[in-house]
This record gives structure tokens, sequence and C-alpha cells, in this order.
């Protein structure tokens, strides 16, 4: 761990050493979903801990969220969810001083007539110089370091591990995001391991567009007596393999069945 909250993971990858990074691959696999979406997710539970602590008064880090005018939307949800109430109130407190002293802060001068004329149909442009974020929200910059140090670990040890292989292939692989940033990162050492994560992929979407296949078949009137299975879920699985991450819930549509039905008559 590192001081003035530099994200933990920041250090860990100077190139793994071979048995850790198998090691952490393994444990990520066995969690199931996405292994780079899940290092994510442990990195962040890891960082709050301290950050809440500890980092969240740290002059670095104050800065740090200052200038990003707190947290994304996402990550904004999670701190308003976990964080105590002294630890939000003095965070919250540091960004709105700054923000105020921002907006009370005198225009500077115009130097040319260029920027007077301009003045006139640019209203916004101070307002929006005080509240465009400098910077990423502090839980998306642990998020990324961990999903750059995963995807080189990922990709070093599907090139030699076949174990490891056979773990990711059970598991359904990384979510489409990811797949993709794994396949940027890869250099051409990485042959095995790309035609892997490939391998996956292709089978999990061939399995994901027979399932939506399946469940559009069944709506219709005649194979409605067939039994329901996991066709059902086929839209969950899309959310899941496209990179979602909440609960996701879905109303049953009956008006394809009424349809059909109407057909029928």
């Amino acid at each position: 761990m590192q001081r003035f909250g530099r994200p933990m993971v920041a250090a860990m990858h100077r190139r793994a050493p071979a048995a850790y990074a198998a090691s952490e691959i393994r444990h990520l696999l066995a969690r199931g979903g996405c292994p780079i979406c899940r290092a994510g997710q442990e990195a962040i539970e890891r960082y709050l801990f301290w950050f809440f602590h500890e980092f969240y008064s740290e002059p670095s880090v104050i800065l740090r969220y200052v200038r990003s005018r707190g947290f994304c939307p996402r990550h904004l949800t999670l701190i308003g969810e976990r964080g105590p109430q002294w630890q939000l109130t003095a965070i919250f407190s540091w960004i709105i001083a700054d923000i105020l002293r921002a907006l009370d802060a005198p225009a500077p001068p115009l130097r040319s007539r260029f920027q007077q004329l301009r003045r006139h149909v640019s209203a916004g442009d101070a307002l929006t110089r005080v509240l465009q974020p400098d910077g990423l929200c502090l839980l998306c910059e642990v998020e990324e370091e961990a999903a750059s140090h995963t995807a080189l670990m990922l990709l070093d040890v599907l090139e030699y591990d076949e174990d490891v292989r056979d773990r990711y292939a059970a598991s359904g692989g990384c979510c489409l995001p990811h797949v993709h940033r794994v396949a940027r990162a890869a250099g051409r050492h990485h042959e095995q391991a790309i035609a892997t994560i490939h391998r996956v992929l292709r089978d999990r979407l061939a399995s994901l567009e027979h399932l939506c296949n399946e469940f559009f078949r069944k709506a219709d009137y005649r194979f409605a007596h067939e039994p329901k299975g996991e066709e059902r879920e086929a839209w969950r699985q899309a959310l899941q393999l496209f990179g979602y991450h909440g609960r996701a819930t879905a109303v049953f549509d009956q008006a394809p069945a009424r349809r059909a039905e109407g057909e029928r008559s």
C-alpha cells in the first residue's frame, strides 16, 4: 500500500511475478463474472476502507477530488451509500468551498477586440470552466489502474498456463468492453492468450444468440407449451456481457403473446 491515497494497485504491476499473477487470476475467475470487472470492484473495496479512514483528508487526495468536482454518478452513489457522515460532510465541504471560490473570482480582463466580441456569444464559458472536472473521478482512477494491471496479468497467464485457460473458458471470460481492452494491450508474444479470448468470446456470443432466438421462438403460440428454460435469462446475460454491473430487473412483456394469440384466432 502506498501513502497519500495513491491507488494501491499502482505499485503491484512492475511485471507481477508469475506465481502471484497466476494465483490472482485464478482467484478472480473463481469469483465469477468478468475477471477485470471483478478486479476493479475489489480494488475499490480495498481503497474505500482506507479512503474513509485516512486518505480522504490527505492534502494530495483532497486536491484530486476537488479538481475532479467530486465523483462520477456511479461512484457518487457508492460513496453516498458507504460513506460515514463526518467524512462525507468534510469531503463535500471542501469541494463546495473551492467551487464558491472559483465562482466569486473576478473575470480576467478582455485583452482584445476578438475577446470582447466573443463574450456576447459565450456567456456560459466562465461557468463552464468553473464546473468542468479537471481529471478523472478518484474511484474511476482506482478502477482504471486495476483494469490495466489485471489485463496485462491475464494476458501473461493465459499465454503459458493451460489450467488458467480452461478456467477462463469455463467462467465465460471477460465482458465485451474488457475483451476490447485486453486486445489493445496484447503484444506479439500473446498469441495463445488472444486465441483463447477470441474463442471464448465467440462461443459466448453464439450461445447467447441461440438463447435469444429460443426466447422469441417460445413466445410463438405454436411452441408456447414447451418448458421455459435458460432463454428467459438471455437479456440478463446480454447485459452482463456488455459490461452492466447493476441489479437488473425486467418486466415480462405480454404483448408478443397477445399478438400471437390474435394471429392464431
